[in-house]
C-alpha cells in the first residue's frame, strides 16, 4: 500500500510543491500518493483553484505509520521549526525531485529536499535536509547548502561555494566561486555575491553590500 503524502503548508509554496508531486507521479511510479496539505491557518485555500484538501493544522497533527511529509515553507527558519515540531512526533519525510532537473549521480542529499523544475546540481554537492531549491537554479560543483536553506528562482551558485544553514537567496542571486555565505544570511534579490558573508547578515546589491536594518 502507497504511503500518503502530506505537504506542510498551504500557501502559493505549498500548491507549487503539490503541482511538483503531481508531475512527479504523472512520469515515475512512486510509493506514496498525495494527500493533502496541512496548515495552521483553517482559510489558506480560501479563493484559490486548488484540487487538494486542508487536512487540517500543524501544530496538533499526529503523523502515522503510513505518512510521508515534505515541508513547503519559504521562510528558512519557519521551516526548521515545523519540521522540528513533526520529526519530534515521529514523522518521515522524504524528497520531492522534479522530473526535469538534472542532478549528478555523486551529488549528496539529505530528507527533505525540495528541488523545482529545470534547475541542474552538479557533480559533488552536498545539500543539507529541508532544503527548497526554487525553478532555473544552478549549483555548481562541489557546492554545500545548509539545511532549511531556501534558494529562489534563477540563483547561479558557482563551484566550492558553501551556503550554511537557514540561509535565504532571493531570486537572481549569483555567487562568486569558492565563497562561503554564514547561518541565517540573508541574500536580496538581483545580489551579486562576491566577498563571502558573515552569520545572519542581510546584503543587497551589485556587489552586494551589507544592509542596515
Amino acid at each position: 500500500m502507497k504511503k500518503k503524502l502530506i505537504i506542510i503548508g498551504a500557501g502559493g509554496c505549498g500548491r507549487e510543491v503539490a503541482q511538483i508531486a503531481t508531475d512527479i507521479q504523472r512520469t515515475n511510479t512512486t510509493d506514496w500518493e498525495l494527500y493533502g496539505f496541512i496548515d495552521d491557518n483553517p482559510n489558506a485555500l480560501d479563493n484559490v483553484d486548488c484540487n487538494v484538501s486542508l487536512l487540517g493544522n500543524i501544530q496538533e497533527w499526529v503523523p502515522k505509520e503510513d505518512e510521508l511529509f515534505i515541508c513547503a515553507i519559504g521562510n528558512p527558519t519557519l521551516r526548521e521549526k515545523l519540521t522540528v515540531i513533526l520529526e519530534e512526533k515521529g514523522a518521515n519525510f522524504t524528497s520531492l525531485i522534479h522530473p526535469t532537473v538534472i542532478i549528478a549521480s555523486s551529488a549528496r542529499y539529505e530528507p527533505g529536499l525540495v528541488v523545482y523544475p529545470f534547475t541542474s546540481i552538479s557533480v559533488n554537492t552536498n545539500i543539507g535536509k529541508h532544503v527548497l531549491i526554487n525553478m532555473h537554479n544552478a549549483v555548481g560543483h562541489d557546492a554545500c547548502i545548509g539545511s532549511y536553506s531556501v534558494l529562489s528562482s534563477f540563483c547561479d551558485i558557482t563551484g566550492h561555494v558553501h551556503i550554511g544553514k537557514k540561509v535565504f537567496l532571493g531570486s537572481h542571486v549569483s555567487v562568486a566561486p569558492g565563497l562561503k555565505i554564514g547561518d541565517n544570511a540573508n541574500v536580496g534579490l538581483g545580489s551579486v555575491v562576491v566577498s563571502s558573508i558573515k552569520e545572519g547578515k542581510h546584503v543587497f546589491g551589485n556587489p552586494a553590500r551589507m544592509l542596515k536594518l
